[in-house]
């Protein structure tokens, strides 16, 4: 079983994943802009959702660390009303 503070530190990274300035940089460096949006292929909106969705990062990086599905869900669902608490203050 995993650890409060295993679980807040995986939200933790989904958030700082997609929100932190140097890896906001590091995707606008390899190519996801998000003026160049509507431009794009289906493919390509794919990956820049997955790359700039709280939930969807959160998913996907706490499946990865725990191969759990339930914490990945839980993580993901904890991450977006935390972000959107911080996004209000």
């Amino acid at each position: 079983m995993f650890s409060m503070i295993e679980i807040l530190g995986i939200i933790c990274m989904g958030i700082l994943f997609v929100d932190s300035e140097p890896l906001v940089k590091l995707k606008r460096l390899i190519g996801f802009k998000e003026e160049e949006y509507f431009y794009w292929g289906e493919p390509k909106k794919f990956i820049y959702r997955l790359l700039t969705c709280i939930m969807c990062s959160t998913f996907w990086i706490g499946l990865i660390i725990t191969g759990n599905l339930y914490v990945a869900a839980i993580t993901s669902v904890s991450a977006d009303i935390i972000n959107k608490i911080m996004m209000r203050l």
